[in-house]
């Protein structure tokens, strides 16, 4: 099947997702602040998400960890990209629970991307590329934190 030799097909749904979740392009004038961040994701039934970054807001750059995942997930990748941040008034909203649903497949390497909101309204969409051999079909809850704040 063509998409296998393509690498990575991915799909990642939420209530707010649009056709430019999976474009890798730069945040627009909207974007309150832009995130670039290194994960890992395993699984064997139950996916887990682990990685660290870097929050760009109000021309500072914080450090910052996330950790997570969902049902359903088998195999391994690494996954790399940047994310556009939206309607972030205060950095305290920043941090918190991320909500997710969708899935993806990963053979060798390809694009992805991930629409996610918060309980405050933050709204991130990423964008980047995973390596590895993997297959999930969840609904996640990825949680985001400033480590310097």
């Amino acid at each position: 099947m063509s998409f296998f030799r393509s690498g990575v097909v991915s799909l990642i749904v939420a209530s707010t997702i649009s056709g430019q979740a999976m474009a890798k392009t730069a945040c627009d004038t909207a974007s309150d602040g832009q995130i670039e961040i290194s994960m890992k994701e395993v699984g064997a039934a139950i996916g887990y998400m682990w990685g660290r970054g870097t929050l760009t807001y109000g021309g500072q750059r914080y450090p910052i960890s996330v950790k997570g995942g969902g049902a359903l997930a088998l195999g391994g990748a690494n996954v790399t990209g940047t994310g556009c941040v939206r309607n972030l008034s205060r950095l305290v909203d920043f941090e918190g629970t991320y909500w997710t649903i969708g899935g993806d497949a990963a053979v060798d390497s390809g694009p992805i991307g991930i629409v996610m909101e918060n309980a405050k309204g933050v709204d991130m969409s990423f964008s980047g590329h995973a390596h590895g051999a993997h297959l999930s079909g969840q609904i996640s809850r990825l949680y985001f934190k400033i480590d310097s704040f």
